[in-house]
């Protein structure tokens, strides 16, 4: 359906205010228009449907339309001001890489550590990898009323450190280093998909395998604004992704999600969950486990924080 065909659509189907209604809002408008010396201009206060406009991301011209002839038209059917139903779970994920693009661009050292703040439920884990994955790193978890610290070996000159009767040897693994940080990542939507399709964990055509990918690397790798839009859009073209309007991360916060087509299941085993309005990522629900993203940051040492 074409723009101008929705906008008619709409305006046959909603119902005009009474008349008393159009008299007060023309008295209003009347009164906004006109000034005089005697009396100061004052700012008017920007009106509800501004403020539900302006804090969705990137909604369609059309949308935007239709959005303002109900509201105009019919304020008393409008619930507050909570954005309108997102009916394309790719458009949400275009707007969440728009909203990546925004983030503050930090190319790391290769001697530095990705510092990563993560929550599921009550459990608070903090990790510190290797950014070219030759030094050692830690993992901090934080269980009710407890601390628990591992290691992350770094692999130098093909040897990493290995537990071995809850005691760290030095040296003793053949190892390849893992690095936290890959510059060779991808930056656009058509080398990505094209990046994913060669590091595939599955089958071609196995979406569940391909949702995996997508969260190995949206959580185990730092991703510059400009790969993590990469990442966001080359997801898009996934076929069978669904909008969950009441999703959910590891932390408790709600937000909209995307969810991965699993043929038989229900709920969904993997929603990656963003901020309702800014559409910044904050985590993961669904069936197969949860997850929030609480903090991000590159730095010198571990133990830093940012």
């Amino acid at each position: 359906m074409d723009e101008m065909r929705l906008l008619q659509r709409l305006g046959d189907e909603t119902e005009l205010p009474a008349d008393e209604r159009l008299g007060a809002a023309r008295t209003r408008l009347v009164g906004a228009m006109t000034t005089t010396e005697a009396a100061p201009v004052r700012r008017a206060r920007r009106p509800a449907w501004r403020l539900v406009l302006t804090g969705v991301a990137t909604a369609s011209v059309a949308a935007s339309l239709a959005a303002v002839l109900v509201l105009v038209l019919a304020p008393d059917r409008i619930g507050g001001s909570a954005p309108a139903a997102r009916a394309d779970a790719r458009q949400v994920l275009r707007d969440a890489a728009a909203a990546a693009l925004r983030l503050p661009d930090v190319e790391p050292r290769p001697d530095q550590f990705v510092y990563t703040r993560m929550q599921d439920g009550p459990q608070l884990r903090e990790s510190w990898a290797s950014v070219d994955g030759t030094r050692d790193g830690l993992v901090v978890e934080h269980p009710a009323g407890g601390r628990q610290e591992f290691v992350l070996p770094g692999c130098r000159d093909g040897r990493a450190k290995m537990y071995k009767g809850g005691q760290l040897l030095p040296g003793t693994e053949p190892c390849v280093p893992s690095p936290a940080y890959d510059p060779a990542v991808p930056t656009d939507a058509t080398a990505m998909r094209a990046y994913l399709d060669k590091h595939r964990s599955g089958e071609p055509g196995d979406v569940n395998a391909a949702a995996k990918d997508v969260l190995s690397l949206l959580g185990d790798s730092y991703l510059r604004p400009r790969s993590r839009a990469a990442l966001f859009e080359a997801a898009a073209a996934t076929p069978g992704l669904e909008v969950v309007e009441k999703a959910t991360d590891g932390a408790g916060r709600s937000g909209v999600g995307v969810s991965w087509p699993s043929p038989g299941r229900s709920p969904a085993l993997m929603v990656l969950v963003f901020d309702p309005r800014t559409y910044a990522f904050l985590g993961v629900g669904g069936e197969a486990g949860t997850s929030a993203v609480l903090s991000v940051a590159v730095v010198d040492r571990v133990g830093q924080k940012g």
